[in-house]
């Protein structure tokens, strides 16, 4: 193994060099995409962004549901790929649900990332704090909680009717933000979540299985996860996007297959 540091110069020429067999890059869909036109022909893996989304059903157990929105949606402050960003509910129980999220996210503890106890903290750096703050305000959705800063954190944040095209919605937020729309239906709740450009986790709470199943089929996503929360993974799964959220699998399985040139021979006796 060789490790190499050095700025963009140094990562062009890495991927550019055609004595490399493949390259796996995990960041930004937008490096993403410059690394995959720079490599080509090279194989190429990619773990970019999302805005992964959580469906709560209406006969889901919505107790349930709002722990893991907390749980997904907060974790490491938001800063993950497959955090909880956008949440649609069934409109018969999205206002229990939202109530009931607010109270929870309330409880979250903002402070020293060190501590046990602590889910928020301070994000990246100060750049990465005013953009979300801007993508709040830009947003014209209502506020439920949150949305401003406690100390050089953002307070974990609920939005409700953030409108389609506003960047908290569309775009990979990576702070402590989610994002709340009713549904009508569950058929609308699947096409929100594909109408993003992302595609890497989501998950779907329900007690039916017809429903789990419905969602597994329709979701366009690299993982479905069934009550539980998007960014539920293990090794032994082939983890990975479609769309703008990447190409290819990782998992030491799947990681060595996507990493071997298969070869044919033939020997005519």
């Amino acid at each position: 193994m060789q490790l190499v540091t050095g700025d963009v110069e140094v990562g062009r020429r890495l991927v550019e060099d055609r004595r490399i067999g493949a390259v796996s890059f995990t960041g930004s869909a937008a490096a993403g995409h410059a690394i995959a036109r720079s490599a080509a022909p090279t194989k190429v893996l990619l773990e970019l962004g999302s805005n992964a989304a959580l469906v709560v059903a209406a006969d889901a157990d919505i107790e349930a549901a709002a722990d893991a929105v907390v749980r997904g949606g907060y974790y490491a402050s938001g800063q993950a790929c497959i955090s909880v960003q956008r949440v649609l509910v069934e409109e018969s129980v999205a206002e229990p649900f939202t109530a009931l999220l607010a109270a929870k996210v309330k409880g979250v503890t903002v402070g020293d990332p060190r501590l046990p106890g602590t889910r928020v903290a301070p994000l990246i750096d100060p750049a990465a704090t005013d953009r979300v703050l801007d993508w709040i305000a830009a947003s014209g959705a209502e506020v439920v909680t949150g949305g401003h800063r406690e100390g050089r954190a953002i307070a974990p944040t609920v939005l409700s009717g953030v409108p389609d095209g506003a960047a908290a919605w569309e775009e990979e937020i990576f702070g402590p933000v989610v994002c709340v729309r009713p549904v009508p239906s569950l058929d609308a709740a699947f096409d929100a979540v594909n109408a993003s450009r992302y595609g890497l986790h989501a998950a779907v709470f329900t007690r039916s299985l017809a429903t789990a199943f419905a969602a597994i089929d329709r979701i366009e996503a690299g993982g479905v996860v069934v009550n539980e929360v998007p960014g539920f993974r293990a090794d032994n799964m082939p983890y990975g996007g479609v769309k703008d959220s990447g190409a290819g699998r990782e998992g030491p399985r799947f990681a060595i297959e996507e990493l071997t040139v298969t070869r044919m021979a033939i020997i005519r006796p």
